[in-house]
């Protein structure tokens, strides 16, 4: 059933909050991603990163330069990982494109290029891709120095062909050859960070946010083995083939079979639930179930921009974030006083929960309540929070109170993906 949610005194609690919080829709009255494939990836100028990130800190910066690669070929289809060195150039490993027919470069699961491979070489197991549009992300530079034994690493990637995945580890050796498809690939770095089929070609990094090798495969004869061809072999690939493009023609096929995905999906004993879809802006980026759709996205509002996505089936279950920049204050409350009391005197409205918690670090304000709109009780749980660099953010979620109940873990784990650019 679909629902036209009106209620002027929520516009009006809207509206207030926007001037006063940068956190507009206390109230989260109304149901106003762009697709998601409107959305505009943050791009970062520079490739340096500072000295020693948290890995947490150094995922956010860089997850934006990762891109999904899907490749078909005479046999099928393909899921490897590939990572932004310039706008249009997508470094990865050779085996992953190799055969391609048509390669599609993805971020948050919406194609952003397509790509052709300008350099490839098998016996190093190095490739580039040139994407014939700009992608817009962060971009990584490899290492200029080899890693050290013990150095601890993140591996990036899609691997199972699941959403982006990061896995932690050490470099457990260098220099190593092994043979590979009657070839014996040369000074490959070890590491124990976890890998499986889907993260080939995305990159091997230390704290420094540096690449310090391209993931290569994994092994299934022992635990805790895998390989990444070193950045100090690719580089000056990569850099060659950037100076001098060396186009590789797609691959024909006598006769096109249907297409059948190589990398496997999650092993499961039960089935397997569909991957969130993510939502990308400017400022933040936020998981949602696939099947809902982004009705606005960061629209600028004068004072704030609005996130709204929404269950199309029912417009009144959904997802709203809503941003301000340039805030100064650091009390919640006191800002969100003014609308909190103008819901109050709403009829049915049921104070749940108002109160201080943490969210990604910051201090933030919970409030839960039920208010009825358009005849019916609504449930709404309302976070706000103001991040380093002085942006508001209201992350609203809300459903019919009748069942809402089932449907909280779901929006908190939604809320849990929540990451701020800030």
């Amino acid at each position: 059933m679909k629902r036209k949610i009106d209620s002027a005194k929520a516009r009006d609690a809207q509206a207030a909050l926007a001037l006063g919080l940068a956190v507009a829709l206390l109230a989260g009255c109304g149901s106003s991603t762009s697709s998601p494939s409107a959305s505009k990836t943050p791009s970062t100028a520079s490739v340096a990163t500072p000295a020693r990130l948290s890995f947490t800190a150094l995922v956010k910066r860089v997850r934006t330069g990762v891109v999904r690669i899907e490749v078909t070929t005479c046999q099928g289809k393909d899921i490897g990982t590939g990572f932004l060195l310039g706008p249009q150039l997508v470094a990865t490993v050779e085996h992953v494109v190799d055969g391609a027919t048509k390669i599609a470069l993805k971020q948050n699961g919406q194609v952003v290029g397509h790509g052709v491979v300008i350099g490839e070489d098998p016996a190093r197991d190095v490739a580039l891709v040139h994407s014939d549009t700009p992608i817009n992300g962060y971009r990584f530079a490899l290492s200029s120095r080899a890693p050290q034994l013990g150095e601890d690493v993140a591996a990036i990637g899609f691997p199972f062909g699941l959403p982006l995945t990061v896995t932690r580890g050490s470099v457990s050796g260098l220099d190593r050859t092994i043979p590979i498809a009657n070839l014996k690939r040369q000074k490959l770095v070890q590491t124990d960070a976890p890998v499986n089929p889907g993260n080939s070609g995305g990159p091997l990094m230390t704290d420094t946010g540096k690449v310090v090798g391209l993931v290569d495969l994994g092994t299934t004869q022992a635990n805790g083995l895998a390989f990444a061809v070193s950045a100090n072999v690719a580089a000056p690939l990569l850099q060659a083939w950037r100076n001098a493009p060396q186009a590789v023609a797609a691959a024909t096929c006598a006769t096109q079979p249907p297409p059948a995905v190589n990398a496997a999906p999650a092993p499961s004993t039960t089935s397997q639930a569909p991957s969130l879809l993510t939502f990308t802006g400017q400022h933040f980026m936020i998981e949602y179930p696939p099947g809902w759709v982004v009705q606005a996205a960061e629209q600028n509002k004068g004072t704030y921009l609005d996130t709204t996505i929404l269950d199309p089936q029912d417009t009144s279950v959904l997802m709203r974030i809503d941003m301000t920049s340039g805030i100064t204050t650091t009390n919640l409350l006191e800002t969100a006083r003014p609308v909190i009391d103008s819901l109050r005197r709403q009829s049915g409205y049921q104070e749940l929960d108002l109160s201080y918690t943490t969210f990604e670090g910051y201090r933030a304000l919970h409030w839960e309540f039920v208010v009825n709109e358009g005849g019916q009780l609504m449930r709404k749980e309302d976070l706000f929070f103001i991040d380093g660099t002085d942006n508001g953010f209201g992350i609203l979620t809300q459903a019919p109170d009748s069942v809402y109940s089932s449907v909280t873990d779901g929006f908190a784990a939604l809320r849990g993906t929540f990451i701020t650019f800030g």
